[in-house]
């Protein structure tokens, strides 16, 4: 088959020979454009465009002040709803309460998240306060949760622990199969967060 394509090939005249090569340049140079040069190209120029806008925007301090003013008003409103201002205790949190001990806001939020739990048809069936961490300018308070339930049950009641309170989330969790068919064990790391200043 091949050898007979090749006399064919070699029987027509040159010129037609010429055109049909310079089709097939025509054809390999657009594919090149459009699969291997466009996509970088159009790449190259959002970068630039977003280059000029950024240097334009770090010369003008008019800017820069507003932004500033934004994330300042932003940053004390996140203080304030996670208690760290002063004499306002916030009553959201009962763990960031000043004036109780340790103990008492870490059973109160204990306390919450075993009525999550019930809300959700989880089942609690231990939890141990772990180590105390910083990160940034907050203490991380853990608690490892061990838990069973259904799987949509206990995502339900992991949403419904970050949801709660502007200061908890899951810091990790570890899910395995559970004794009861159709029952999923977990064991969920909770951190709760505080500013310095209301940590025990």
């Amino acid at each position: 088959m091949n050898s007979d394509w090749i006399r064919k090939a070699a029987a027509l005249p040159a010129r037609q020979l010429h055109l049909v090569g310079s089709g097939l340049l025509l054809v390999v140079g657009a594919a090149l454009w459009f699969y291997a040069l466009r996509a970088p190209l159009t790449a190259l120029r959002a970068v630039r465009a977003e280059q000029a806008q950024l240097g334009q925007a770090a010369g003008d301090p008019q800017l820069l002040a507003a932004q500033l003013a934004a994330l300042d008003a932003d940053s004390r409103q996140l203080a304030q709803r996670l208690g760290a201002a002063p004499g306002q205790p916030s009553a959201q949190s009962p763990a960031q309460i000043p004036a109780q001990t340790a103990a008492q806001a870490q059973v109160r939020l204990v306390g919450s998240l075993g009525a999550l739990a019930r809300e959700q048809g989880v089942t609690v069936h231990g939890v141990a306060p772990a180590p105390d961490e910083m990160a940034l300018s907050f203490v991380r308070l853990g608690f490892d949760v061990d838990a069973s339930g259904p799987y949509a049950a206990l995502l339900a009641w992991m949403d419904a622990i970050e949801r709660a309170q502007p200061n908890l989330s899951i810091a990790g969790f570890d899910m395995r199969p559970g004794t009861a068919p159709g029952q999923v064990a977990v064991k969920v790391r909770i951190a709760a967060y505080q500013t310095q200043e209301n940590a025990p």
